[in-house]
Protein backbone atom coordinates (compact mmCIF):
# COMPACT_ATOMS: atom_id res chain seq x y z
CA UNK A 1 0.00 0.00 0.00
CA UNK A 2 1.24 3.48 -0.83
CA UNK A 3 1.82 6.05 1.91
CA UNK A 4 -0.44 9.09 1.66
CA UNK A 5 1.55 11.35 3.96
CA UNK A 6 4.96 10.99 5.55
CA UNK A 7 7.10 13.24 7.71
CA UNK A 8 10.80 12.56 8.10
CA UNK A 9 12.87 14.09 10.88
CA UNK A 10 10.79 17.27 11.03
CA UNK A 11 12.33 20.02 13.11
CA UNK A 12 10.88 23.43 13.82
CA UNK A 13 12.40 26.22 15.86
CA UNK A 14 11.47 29.83 16.52
CA UNK A 15 13.78 32.67 17.37
CA UNK A 16 12.84 34.85 20.31
CA UNK A 17 14.55 37.70 22.07
CA UNK A 18 15.78 35.33 24.77
CA UNK A 19 16.99 32.64 22.39
CA UNK A 20 15.79 29.86 20.09
CA UNK A 21 12.85 27.66 21.00
CA UNK A 22 12.79 24.15 19.53
CA UNK A 23 9.18 23.07 19.06
CA UNK A 24 9.70 19.93 16.97
CA UNK A 25 12.86 17.88 17.46
CA UNK A 26 12.91 15.18 14.84
CA UNK A 27 9.32 14.09 14.21
CA UNK A 28 8.62 11.04 12.07
CA UNK A 29 5.04 10.29 11.02
CA UNK A 30 3.18 8.37 8.33
CA UNK A 31 -0.42 7.96 7.29
CA UNK A 32 -1.79 5.48 4.78
CA UNK A 33 -4.67 6.38 2.45
CA UNK A 34 -7.98 6.41 4.31
CA UNK A 35 -6.32 5.89 7.70
CA UNK A 36 -7.14 7.81 10.88
CA UNK A 37 -4.58 9.10 13.37
CA UNK A 38 -4.98 11.10 16.58
CA UNK A 39 -2.24 13.31 18.01
CA UNK A 40 -2.46 14.24 21.68
CA UNK A 41 -0.18 16.31 23.89
CA UNK A 42 -0.15 19.16 26.36
CA UNK A 43 -0.99 22.71 25.32
CA UNK A 44 2.02 24.32 23.70
CA UNK A 45 3.63 20.99 22.83
CA UNK A 46 3.66 21.80 19.09
CA UNK A 47 0.63 19.84 17.89
CA UNK A 48 -0.83 22.69 15.85
CA UNK A 49 2.60 23.53 14.46
CA UNK A 50 3.00 19.95 13.27
CA UNK A 51 -0.45 19.92 11.71
CA UNK A 52 0.24 23.20 9.90
CA UNK A 53 3.46 21.79 8.44
CA UNK A 54 1.72 18.59 7.30
CA UNK A 55 -0.97 20.68 5.61
CA UNK A 56 1.41 23.08 3.88
CA UNK A 57 0.34 26.09 5.97
CA UNK A 58 3.83 26.32 7.47
CA UNK A 59 7.27 24.95 6.69
CA UNK A 60 9.72 23.05 8.85
CA UNK A 61 13.16 24.35 9.77
CA UNK A 62 14.53 21.03 8.50
CA UNK A 63 13.29 17.60 7.53
CA UNK A 64 10.72 16.86 4.86
CA UNK A 65 7.06 16.11 4.20
CA UNK A 66 6.19 13.66 1.43
CA UNK A 67 2.80 13.40 -0.26
CA UNK A 68 2.30 10.13 -2.14
CA UNK A 69 6.05 9.67 -1.90
CA UNK A 70 6.87 13.05 -3.47
CA UNK A 71 8.62 15.65 -1.27
CA UNK A 72 6.67 18.83 -0.57
CA UNK A 73 9.62 21.15 -1.07
CA UNK A 74 9.96 24.04 1.36
CA UNK A 75 10.94 26.41 -1.47
CA UNK A 76 8.14 25.30 -3.82
CA UNK A 77 5.33 27.62 -2.77
CA UNK A 78 3.13 26.67 -5.73
CA UNK A 79 3.24 22.99 -4.77
CA UNK A 80 2.25 23.80 -1.19
CA UNK A 81 -0.60 26.04 -2.37
CA UNK A 82 -1.83 23.27 -4.66
CA UNK A 83 -1.64 20.73 -1.82
CA UNK A 84 -3.63 23.01 0.50
CA UNK A 85 -6.25 23.82 -2.13
CA UNK A 86 -6.77 20.38 -3.65
CA UNK A 87 -5.33 17.73 -1.36
CA UNK A 88 -6.25 18.87 2.13
CA UNK A 89 -9.40 19.84 4.00
CA UNK A 90 -8.99 21.77 7.25
CA UNK A 91 -11.15 21.91 10.37
CA UNK A 92 -10.06 24.33 13.08
CA UNK A 93 -11.27 24.95 16.62
CA UNK A 94 -13.05 28.08 15.38
CA UNK A 95 -15.27 27.60 12.34
CA UNK A 96 -13.95 30.53 10.22
CA UNK A 97 -17.19 30.77 8.22
CA UNK A 98 -17.66 33.85 6.05
CA UNK A 99 -20.26 35.92 7.92
CA UNK A 100 -22.01 37.30 4.83
CA UNK A 101 -22.33 33.90 3.13
CA UNK A 102 -25.10 31.41 3.82
CA UNK A 103 -24.35 27.91 5.07
CA UNK A 104 -24.65 26.62 1.50
CA UNK A 105 -22.45 29.39 0.09
CA UNK A 106 -19.80 28.69 2.74
CA UNK A 107 -19.69 25.06 1.67
CA UNK A 108 -19.15 26.15 -1.93
CA UNK A 109 -16.21 28.48 -1.15
CA UNK A 110 -13.55 25.76 -1.76
CA UNK A 111 -15.24 24.92 -5.06
CA UNK A 112 -15.29 28.53 -6.23
CA UNK A 113 -11.55 28.77 -5.64
CA UNK A 114 -10.97 26.30 -8.46
CA UNK A 115 -13.60 27.54 -10.92
CA UNK A 116 -17.32 27.76 -11.55
CA UNK A 117 -19.82 26.01 -9.30
CA UNK A 118 -21.70 23.23 -11.11
CA UNK A 119 -25.13 21.78 -10.32
CA UNK A 120 -23.31 18.65 -9.10
CA UNK A 121 -21.33 20.80 -6.65
CA UNK A 122 -24.55 22.29 -5.27
CA UNK A 123 -26.06 18.82 -4.94
CA UNK A 124 -23.00 17.61 -3.06
CA UNK A 125 -23.12 20.61 -0.72
CA UNK A 126 -26.83 20.15 -0.05
CA UNK A 127 -26.27 16.44 0.62
CA UNK A 128 -23.58 17.32 3.18
CA UNK A 129 -25.93 19.78 4.89
CA UNK A 130 -28.60 17.10 5.01
CA UNK A 131 -26.10 14.62 6.48
CA UNK A 132 -25.23 17.22 9.12
CA UNK A 133 -28.88 17.74 10.01
CA UNK A 134 -28.82 21.22 8.48
CA UNK A 135 -31.01 20.78 5.41
CA UNK A 136 -33.33 23.51 6.70
CA UNK A 137 -30.42 25.84 7.46
CA UNK A 138 -28.92 26.07 3.95
CA UNK A 139 -29.98 29.70 3.48
CA UNK A 140 -29.06 30.82 7.01
CA UNK A 141 -26.09 33.08 7.71
CA UNK A 142 -23.53 31.94 10.33
CA UNK A 143 -24.91 34.49 12.80
CA UNK A 144 -28.26 32.74 12.59
CA UNK A 145 -26.75 29.35 13.48
CA UNK A 146 -25.76 27.97 16.87
CA UNK A 147 -22.10 27.29 17.64
CA UNK A 148 -22.58 23.57 17.04
CA UNK A 149 -24.35 24.20 13.74
CA UNK A 150 -21.57 26.52 12.58
CA UNK A 151 -18.95 23.88 13.32
CA UNK A 152 -20.98 21.26 11.47
CA UNK A 153 -20.86 23.49 8.39
CA UNK A 154 -17.09 23.86 8.86
CA UNK A 155 -16.62 20.08 9.06
CA UNK A 156 -18.67 19.51 5.90
CA UNK A 157 -16.74 22.24 4.08
CA UNK A 158 -13.47 20.36 4.71
CA UNK A 159 -14.73 17.48 2.55
CA UNK A 160 -16.21 19.51 -0.31
CA UNK A 161 -13.21 19.35 -2.66
CA UNK A 162 -12.81 15.59 -2.25
CA UNK A 163 -9.43 15.92 -0.53
CA UNK A 164 -7.15 12.98 0.11
CA UNK A 165 -6.61 14.19 3.67
CA UNK A 166 -8.53 16.10 6.34
CA UNK A 167 -6.61 17.76 9.17
CA UNK A 168 -8.66 18.65 12.26
CA UNK A 169 -7.13 20.84 14.97
CA UNK A 170 -9.15 20.60 18.21
CA UNK A 171 -12.30 20.60 16.05
CA UNK A 172 -14.73 20.44 18.96
CA UNK A 173 -12.78 22.40 21.55
CA UNK A 174 -15.41 25.15 21.70
CA UNK A 175 -18.38 22.79 22.02
CA UNK A 176 -20.01 21.14 25.03
CA UNK A 177 -19.55 17.40 25.50
CA UNK A 178 -22.87 16.41 23.92
CA UNK A 179 -22.39 18.53 20.79
CA UNK A 180 -18.76 17.44 20.54
CA UNK A 181 -19.69 13.76 20.68
CA UNK A 182 -22.40 14.20 18.05
CA UNK A 183 -20.07 16.04 15.71
CA UNK A 184 -17.40 13.41 16.31
CA UNK A 185 -19.84 10.79 15.04
CA UNK A 186 -20.62 12.90 11.96
CA UNK A 187 -16.92 13.52 11.25
CA UNK A 188 -16.05 9.83 11.47
CA UNK A 189 -18.99 8.90 9.24
CA UNK A 190 -17.91 11.41 6.58
CA UNK A 191 -14.32 10.14 6.81
CA UNK A 192 -15.50 6.59 6.09
CA UNK A 193 -17.94 7.58 3.35
CA UNK A 194 -15.41 9.75 1.54
CA UNK A 195 -12.48 7.38 2.10
CA UNK A 196 -10.06 10.14 3.10
CA UNK A 197 -7.16 10.14 5.52
CA UNK A 198 -7.89 11.93 8.80
CA UNK A 199 -5.48 13.40 11.34
CA UNK A 200 -6.98 14.72 14.57
CA UNK A 201 -5.23 16.95 17.08
CA UNK A 202 -7.33 16.67 20.21
CA UNK A 203 -7.45 16.72 23.99
CA UNK A 204 -10.62 14.62 23.83
CA UNK A 205 -9.63 11.09 24.87
CA UNK A 206 -12.91 9.61 23.64
CA UNK A 207 -12.32 11.05 20.18
CA UNK A 208 -8.65 10.02 20.15
CA UNK A 209 -9.60 6.44 21.03
CA UNK A 210 -11.63 6.21 17.81
CA UNK A 211 -8.57 6.70 15.61
CA UNK A 212 -6.80 3.67 14.14
CA UNK A 213 -3.46 5.05 15.32
CA UNK A 214 -2.55 7.29 18.24
CA UNK A 215 0.49 9.46 18.75
CA UNK A 216 1.59 11.61 21.67
CA UNK A 217 3.73 14.72 21.20
CA UNK A 218 6.00 15.68 24.09
CA UNK A 219 9.36 17.46 24.27
CA UNK A 220 9.20 18.00 20.52
CA UNK A 221 9.06 14.29 19.73
CA UNK A 222 6.20 12.12 18.53
CA UNK A 223 5.73 8.78 20.22
CA UNK A 224 3.31 6.09 18.99
CA UNK A 225 0.49 5.09 21.31
CA UNK A 226 -2.26 2.52 21.29
CA UNK A 227 -4.74 2.80 18.45
CA UNK A 228 -8.48 2.63 18.69
CA UNK A 229 -10.68 1.69 15.80
CA UNK A 230 -12.49 4.41 13.88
Amino acid sequence: MSVLLEARDLRKSFRRADGTVEVLRGVDFRLDPGQTAAITGNSGSGKSTLLNILGGLDTATSGEVLVDGIPLAVDDRDARVKWRAEGVGFVFQFHFLLPDFTALENLLVPVRSRGDVTPADRERALAFLDHMGLADRASHLPGELSGGEQQRVAVARAFMNRPALVLADEPFGNLDAANGARLGDLLMTLHRQEGVGLVLVTHDEHLAERAARRWHLADGRLQPGDGGGA
